[in-house]
């Protein structure tokens, strides 16, 4: 009798590497109202769709990526192909927010995420640090939250079953690793990920 596979994770980003790609800036909802707040608090998003990206002045206009961050936030943008991925791997754990790209005729979708798990492993992780009762006066919504995490590490036990998730009191991005998988599979450009 052979043991039970254990699941992996990984923390997924945008791979700021990829030469010639596009930057995404300045998500702005039909009432022109800046959305990144609304996002990535593992709430549903309540903005008024389609939500409308800029390309960066900073960089020359690149190609579009299947999968990336905007830059400067944690909100992962995605093309159809792989909102249909998340949406049959992880249908309790994200929403897809319809996106249009300034200059682009392709359907976009911006990814919130809706589930958070407390699931840092701290003796595992390289090195945590968080925000003690001395930082209480300059930030006080963060008290036992990370300011920094090094070599992150998750508890697996603590995961609950979610397939894409935020890590709570420090906002890693995290998958399960079917999820990989399918990304792998086809061939989705612009994700890279560690295992966590």
């Amino acid at each position: 009798m052979t043991a039970a596979r254990v699941r992996r994770y990984f923390k997924i980003d945008g791979d700021v590497y990829i030469e010639g790609r596009w930057y995404l800036v300045d998500p702005r909802d039909q009432n022109g109202a800046d959305i990144s707040v609304a996002l990535g608090r593992g709430m549903p998003a309540k903005v008024a769709a389609p939500v409308r990206l800029s390309h960066s002045d900073a960089a020359p206009r690149g190609k579009p990526l299947d999968y990336t961050r905007i830059t400067g936030d944690r909100v992962s943008v995605v093309n159809a192909r792989v909102a249909e991925i998340l949406k049959r791997l992880a249908p309790q754990d994200v929403e897809m927010v319809p996106a249009i790209v300034d200059g682009f005729s392709d359907q976009y979708f911006i990814v919130n995420v809706l589930t958070i798990r407390q699931c840092i492993d701290e003796a595992a992780s390289r090195q945590i640090e968080k925000y003690t009762e001395e930082d209480r006066e300059t930030f006080p919504d963060l008290v036992g939250t990370y300011s920094l995490v090094m070599g992150l590490k998750i508890d697996k036990s603590k995961v609950q079953g979610a397939k894409m998730f935020w890590t709570w009191g420090w906002g890693a991005l995290i998958v399960a690793e079917e999820i990989k998988s399918a990304f792998e599979a086809a061939h989705v450009k612009g994700a890279k990920f560690v295992e966590v």
